[in-house]
């Protein structure tokens, strides 16, 4: 770690220094968009950041980063936000700030909820909260550009489509159970039950699980994911029995399980209904895996041909663009001297 902050150091004094007149403080333009050293500067920082990270979680693995060649990637994505901005808005598509201040508000509750501050959690990884927005922008842009090229189903035509086949990936399952902390009393619930017992007596009765004893043993609805491995496995497959099976939506009674083992005991299971959740993205996704790559195939087709028709320039400090690849490249030549070109002066060099 030690050895990588004299070169951290000296890379940012480089860049920073770059900025006395209005052509060195330009690391790139495009489409008539000024990309400023400074906002190269941000970029390089949070990219060393990460380097750092890397090298200090897997010291074996991780090198010493190529201050060149991360300046160039760092540029390299700079472009590429303003490529996708401009190739957005040509496509109709434009992202207000409200877009962006909902995904900055998702990571100030995920920093608050590990005890952070939002600030801390910028400080942490060296980037600043406009960079994030430019990247959050550049992101909800290729979104929906995505979403205009691929367009989405109804959702009355997704479920119609494809609920039966993803339904164990989709569908809510409304449980309820006994928690014994034996299997001998499990079973002894388990005879009431079948013959006919009351869930609510049996449940209050037998069962050491506190927030359901009271209640019937009713756990609520369940996603897929949602409870311990055996647990899930038994509710899923119980979902398909009984007058449950095949249903997506409704009241139905499953068989009541065998004493299932976890972790917290052993469980005596019954689903007694099924629903379709609200339809969020990540509903929509696991009915229709397939929309996702079909988008992803054609965002990069798009930017592929968008990249390589935009008009850049790059301050030759910081190297070469290949408009047929769209690429950020190495300078093909040494930068100039510091005596006769000042402004010529490449970053990380001596």
């Amino acid at each position: 770690m030690r050895r990588l902050l004299p070169a951290v150091g000296l890379a940012i004094v480089l860049l920073a220094a770059g900025c006395s007149s209005s052509e060195s403080s330009r690391a790139a333009t495009v489409n008539g968009t000024s990309v400023p050293v400074s906002r190269l500067t941000d970029m390089v920082k949070a990219q060393l950041a990460a380097a750092q990270s890397q090298q200090q979680q897997d010291p074996s693995q991780a090198q010493s980063p190529d201050i060149d060649e991360l300046t160039r990637q760092s540029l390299e994505g700079l472009i590429q936000f303003q490529v996708i901005l401009d190739g957005a808005r040509k496509e109709g598509v434009t992202i207000d700030e409200g877009q962006v201040d909902a995904r900055i508000q998702q990571v100030k509750d995920q920093a608050a909820a590990q005890g952070m501050k939002y600030e801390d959690l910028l400080s942490q990884n060296s980037i600043t909260d406009s960079l994030l927005r430019e990247q959050f922008r550049a992101q909800l842009a290729l979104n929906a550009v995505g979403n205009k090229l691929v367009p989405q189903p109804s959702d009355a035509d997704l479920i119609k489509n494809n609920l039966a086949k993803h339904r164990t990936d989709v569908i809510q399952i409304h449980v309820r159970h006994v928690l014994a902390k034996d299997q001998a009393t499990a079973r002894k619930a388990r005879q009431q039950l079948v013959s006919g017992g009351n869930w609510t007596v049996v449940a209050k009765q037998f069962s050491t699980d506190p927030g359901t004893k009271d209640r019937g043993g009713d756990l609520g609805y369940e996603s897929k994911g949602q409870t311990v491995a055996e647990f899930e496995k038994a509710v899923f497959s119980l979902s398909d029995q009984g007058d449950c099976k095949g249903k997506t939506s409704g009241s139905c009674t499953s068989p009541i399980s065998a004493p299932v083992h976890t972790q917290f005991g052993y469980h005596v299971i019954q689903v007694i209904g099924v629903r379709v959740p609200p339809l969020t993205d990540e509903v929509r996704n696991q009915l229709d895996p397939s929309l996702k790559q079909r988008r992803d195939v054609a965002t990069e087709q798009w930017f592929t041909n968008l990249v390589k028709q935009a008009n850049v320039t790059v301050n030759p400090r910081f190297g070469r663009w290949d408009s047929s690849s769209g690429k950020l490249v190495a300078r093909s030549t040494a930068p100039a001297s510091p005596t006769s070109a000042p402004e010529q002066q490449a970053p990380g060099q001596p």
